[in-house]
């Protein structure tokens, strides 16, 4: 039989890569092939994982999966891969956004930009919905999308593999790859079919590192927008709050050295004088530094 998706994991927990196969195998609808690889000891980046797995897979369509995923929908093959066939499409996944600003931040810049579809299992055990479908669609356009899960054509992985070298760890890469494609495709979040993420991802010095460096590459083709196009004063007011919010998640998370963060919001002050959000930085600072 054919096999139509390469279903391909960088796994540590081989437990977890089990529960996914079975997973997919009950609800796909479509033949597949699983490339599981172990990569516990060796600790490879999962951008080189991913290369070398999708250089021997044989299916028509690839899937980066992390293996802490669950889907609940059934006969999703044929879905994904019906868009998969239409020449302009690049990435699918679940998570991502319409819009990557030239101003420092992860997929998402701020919640308006934001399309997601999927169930984030939490820490405490609770399930949390994540789904923002403003257009009323199947497939919301996106920029960029989050590494938990991603569809893509062979051959446009071929034309675009995974920096490996300068996103040699398990951040960045997602951010990446799916932002190099929507230079050239479109890029899309699914919207009706289920699936679950088990753990919640972190936010360290390492992921910042790599979000810096995710920048350097790709300042001349950012801003990039999927479905719409902001004026120039639109433009400008997104820059100055994406600005805002990532400073206060900086603050939030720790990421920030001694002293560090207060030189960043003086800067922003200095920069945007007359916005209020601007002075109630400060106080973000102080809260922020109380609870830590």
């Amino acid at each position: 039989m054919k096999c139509s998706f390469s279903i391909i994991v960088c796994s540590i927990r081989p437990e977890l890569a089990e529960a996914l196969e079975k997973s997919i195998a009950s609800t796909i609808g479509s033949p597949f092939e699983m490339l599981v690889c172990d990569n516990r000891g060796s600790n490879r980046g999962i951008g080189a994982v991913y290369n070398e797995a999708a250089a021997r897979a044989r299916g028509e369509y690839l899937c980066f999966v992390h293996e802490d995923v669950l889907f609940h929908s059934s006969d999703w093959g044929p879905q994904i891969a019906q868009k998969l066939a239409e020449e302009s499409t690049g990435v699918i996944g679940f998570a991502g956004a319409n819009t990557k600003l030239q101003s420092l931040s992860g997929w998402s810049a701020n919640s308006s930009d934001v399309r997601q579809n999927y169930t984030q299992r939490l820490r405490s055990g609770r399930r949390r919905r994540f789904y923002n479908n403003t257009e009323e669609v199947d497939f919301s356009p996106a920029v960029c999308l989050d590494g938990f899960c991603l569809f893509v054509r062979r051959e446009v992985w071929a034309a675009n593999p995974f920096d490996e070298k300068t996103f040699s760890g398990f951040h960045g890469y997602d951010l990446d790859f799916t932002t190099t494609i929507a230079c050239h495709h479109r890029n899309y979040v699914s919207n009706r079919i289920e699936v679950e993420h088990i753990s919640e991802g972190g936010f360290s010095k390492v992921w910042f590192e790599a979000l810096k460096r995710y920048h350097e590459k790709h300042e001349k083709h950012l801003p990039l927008f999927a479905g719409w196009q902001p004026t120039l004063r639109q433009l400008r007011n997104m820059e100055r709050k994406s600005e805002a919010y990532f400073i206060k998640f900086r603050l939030k998370m720790g990421l920030y050295e001694r002293g560090e963060g207060l030189r960043a919001i003086c800067r922003y002050i200095c920069k945007y004088p007359l916005h209020a959000k601007s002075w109630a930085l400060i106080l973000k600072a102080l809260k922020y530094g109380i609870k830590r």
